[in-house]
């Protein structure tokens, strides 16, 4: 069998790079002025901003910029309006504390800036309490009016002490809103019916309950250990994740995605910067034998872009993964080239880095070595930090597998404006 021929790589000239940004900016402009919501229209405007400012003066950029940030305003109160509307909305037809809740939630979208949203807020935690202590009267009226028949029904099952019985006063238990007591009840009663199913529906509402208190870390632990996919539990997750990071100082522990991150710069506004707590076994080597270590053309850059990056965060949480502008000095001590500067949404630390953040990152009880992007000594090696934080920029063969990453990410921590970083 004849072996296929490869396809080759299209290379663009500078010239004709510009024209396709160019080309690519205007669709994104034309796109945003046939947005029906408001918020896609911003979001497009924003996107189709930013890539005529990276053009200057090619073409007609600057008339189309212009453009942009003239429609951009436009859009934007659209868009506050709407939020507002909806907000609106959702409080005049809210019947249960929930409903309540979500309507808080709608308004501060806004984060306070638009018309009189902190007076609708206030009303609308009023009228949560009185719905909450209406649900508390009903549901008290309920246990009593069903203790009877409960009692009767639970005393054949339990005198059997089958699964049924644990189903049956699991099921009982989440009906009266005792999810706490029911998740453990459901427990007994492992592999019967749908029980699965109700354990995930029990942690589910303790994480809603969870966050309505303020608890927002407890509520991502729940999701996250518990409830996995289930409904709308990924975009929940994000969206506490987000509150939790709001708050994060220097040296906190944060979960986002799948892992444990640890806060190491909060020096953006808006934005912090996240490196994984505890060294992971990578699933690529850093580069290929007989290649040169840059990180531009590296395996271990495209392993973090692509496979980590879906694995590790679901598509709300890479909403607020910021792309990265990364310079990859020479190495300090043997100036080995560290190639281009790349846009990366995952990005290992240099040498630089890795003495900056020092403190942060020393765990005693690490016992691995992880890679950095600085280039080693020798063209096919790459600097590493060894166990007990020493970064090592003679470096070590990139194509072992001996090393592990410690992958990072500038989060938007929804107090800016997001976008990228330079």
């Amino acid at each position: 069998m004849a072996k296929r021929k490869k396809k080759q790589e299209v290379v663009l000239t500078p010239e004709q790079q510009r024209e396709a940004d160019y080309q690519k900016a205007i669709r994104r402009m034309e796109g945003a002025e046939k947005m029906l919501q408001p918020e896609d229209r911003v979001h497009m405007y924003k996107e189709a901003l930013r890539m005529f400012e990276e053009l200057g003066d090619y073409e007609d950029s600057e008339v189309r910029k212009k453009r942009c940030k003239k429609r951009l305003p436009l859009a934007r109160r659209e868009y506050r309006e709407e939020v507002y509307q909806t907000g609106m909305r959702m409080k005049d037809e809210a019947k249960s504390s929930s409903d309540y809740d979500a309507a808080i939630a709608q308004f501060r979208r806004l984060r306070r800036e638009y018309k009189d949203i902190p007076q609708q807020i206030e009303a609308c935690s009023q009228q949560r309490e009185k719905a909450r202590k209406n649900e508390r009267r009903k549901a008290v009226s309920r246990k009593l009016a069903a203790v009877g028949i409960f009692a009767a029904m639970i005393g054949i099952v339990v005198f059997l002490s089958s699964p049924a019985a644990f189903y049956l006063e699991g099921s009982f238990l989440m009906r009266i809103q005792d999810y706490e007591r029911a998740n453990t009840i459901f427990a007994k009663s492992k592999g019967y019916k749908d029980t699965q199913q109700r354990v995930r529906e029990c942690n589910y509402q303790r994480s809603l309950r969870a966050a309505a208190d303020g608890d927002y870390k407890k509520a991502v632990k729940l999701l996250h250990d518990k409830v996995g996919d289930y409904k709308d539990a990924l975009e929940k997750k994000a969206q506490y994740e987000m509150e939790v990071l709001a708050g994060a100082q220097i040296g906190d522990t944060v979960t986002y995605g799948t892992d444990k991150w640890l806060v190491a710069d909060t020096a953006e506004t808006g934005k912090k910067l996240l490196i994984r707590k505890k060294p992971a076994k990578a699933k690529s080597v850093y580069q290929a034998s007989g290649k040169a270590a840059v990180w531009e053309s590296s395996s271990l850059r495209e392993w973090l872009n692509q496979k980590f990056y879906q694995t590790c965060f679901s598509t709300y949480e890479q909403e607020k993964v910021l792309e990265t502008s990364v310079v990859t000095a020479a190495n300090s001590e043997y100036g080995t080239h560290g190639g281009s500067t790349t846009s990366d949404r995952v990005f290992l630390l240099d040498e630089t880095e890795a003495v900056r953040y020092h403190k942060v990152l020393k765990d005693k009880d690490n016992q691995k070595a992880w890679w950095l992007r600085t280039p080693g000594k020798a063209a096919d090696s790459a600097a590493f930090v060894s166990p007990d934080g020493t970064v090592m920029r003679y470096g070590y063969a990139a194509d072992t597998k001996d090393l592990a990453v410690r992958p990072a990410i500038w989060v938007s921590d929804g107090k800016g404006q997001g976008g990228s970083i330079e």
